[in-house]
């Protein structure tokens, strides 16, 4: 049986990888982008499969696209 989380009217199946779900403020120190994606995911019902429609077409040269090498950004949750 799959595990759900149920906030509110939201119920969140799974999230993969480094995946977040916020709700309200949030603060992501250092948030990396490795590959990117596009597309829509749906789900009717409890148990029922996923259907998803995936479009990867974007073009993107460079290896990473937030610094996680060399110099890491500092902490500075205290923005306002």
């Amino acid at each position: 049986m799959p595990s759900f989380i149920n906030i509110f009217n939201i119920k969140i199946n799974s999230i993969a990888s480094n995946g977040s779900f916020n709700i309200g403020d949030a603060f992501h120190n250092s948030p990396t982008a490795n590959t990117k994606s596009q597309g829509q995911n749906s789900s009717y019902g409890d148990v029922s499969p996923t259907s998803s429609g995936m479009e990867n077409v974007f073009i993107d040269p460079d290896m990473n696209d937030m610094g996680e090498v060399a110099n890491p950004t500092n902490t500075n949750s205290a923005q306002g």
